[in-house]
């Protein structure tokens, strides 16, 4: 059976990486930058993240230590993109490729091994069941017995909606993102604003690696993130570049990647045209919102032109 109460949890779970890696992306095009980054923010931070556990003993300062090393990463990005005005886009591959070949280095220069890494010594996170809610039925088995960085995920989305729409300072950054000079003339000082975003991204990022190599699963692999940044980026176009928006499409992204592993476990069709599965749908969606997005602004224009035309009789 494909469609089954362990599905929705298996979404839940796949889906928490990507919905990080949305808020990230979503918080800096909310800035006005497109930050594809974060892919390589999270492959630091899920390495970072093992380090840290493998080492203190601790998860928890594991995932701290992770969001460290990926805001590291981010203030580069901002330095490099922001103060000395190089290209967003390029300076995102840059990072990218530096993230994967870091981490492929470091990973044997600290623990002498190639590919992957994992220990008995190595904490991961603990499940957490929910007071209460554990015992009711059907609910409780819904959202009971993640890890707290999935339900520290599901916090963040509502904060960050009332963050954007509700507080000053969030109000103040969508205004960099829709029109810097407007706001440069109400006294916003853009680059400050563009900053606190890249450098808050890169704290989602690192939470979302070490929710992979720590929360997921407890190990590291060489290209650990797989894509989930951009993954991210597509689940925050989808959404509508809004936190809930974004977690939903998340949610969307995580439960083709779960159905595409619960076929691969049932040998239906070849596994490799599975593997595929997540990344055509998000092809296919992104497609389905452009075209819709051009057809929206032609029958706009129509509609332009219809009433100019009437205006001139």
């Amino acid at each position: 059976m494909v469609f089954d109460l362990e599905l929705i949890r298996s979404t839940l779970r796949l889906a928490t990486p990507i919905a990080f890696a949305g808020l990230a992306t979503m918080l800096t095009i909310q800035a006005g930058i497109v930050n594809i980054a974060v892919e390589g923010m999270m492959l630091v931070g899920a390495f970072v993240a093992v380090v840290g556990s493998y080492y203190t003993g601790s998860a928890i300062i594991g995932v701290i230590l992770s969001m460290l090393g990926s805001m590291t990463l981010a203030f580069i990005f901002a330095l490099f993109s922001l103060k000395w005005k190089a290209h967003i886009i390029i300076m995102g591959i840059a990072i990218n490729i530096f993230a994967n070949y870091l981490t492929v280095y470091l990973l044997r220069a600290i623990f002498g091994v190639a590919g992957a890494f994992s220990s008995p010594d190595l904490k991961g996170l603990e499940m957490i069941k929910l007071p209460v809610i554990d015992n009711v039925p059907i609910l409780g088995s819904l959202v009971s017995g993640y890890s707290i960085l999935v339900y520290i995920c599901w916090i963040l989305v509502l904060l960050s909606h009332i963050f954007l729409y509700k507080t000053k300072l969030g109000i103040h950054l969508r205004a960099v993102g829709e029109n810097p000079a407007a706001a440069e003339v109400m006294g916003i000082r853009c680059n400050e604003m563009r900053f606190f975003a890249v450098m808050a991204s890169g704290a989602l990022a690192g939470l979302g690696g070490s929710y992979l190599s720590l929360g997921h699963l407890t190990m590291f692999t060489e290209g650990m993130s797989a894509g989930r940044g951009f993954m991210g980026l597509a689940a925050t176009i989808f959404g509508m570049f809004t936190p809930i928006g974004t977690f939903l499409g998340s949610i969307l992204f995580g439960l083709f990647d779960s159905i595409s592993w619960r076929l691969q476990g049932m040998q239906i069709m070849p596994v490799q045209f599975l593997q595929m599965l997540p990344y055509a749908i998000i092809v296919i969606i992104l497609m389905t919102i452009s075209f819709r997005e051009k057809w929206v602004r032609a029958m706009t224009a129509k509609a332009n032109r219809a009433a100019l035309e009437k205006a001139e009789e």
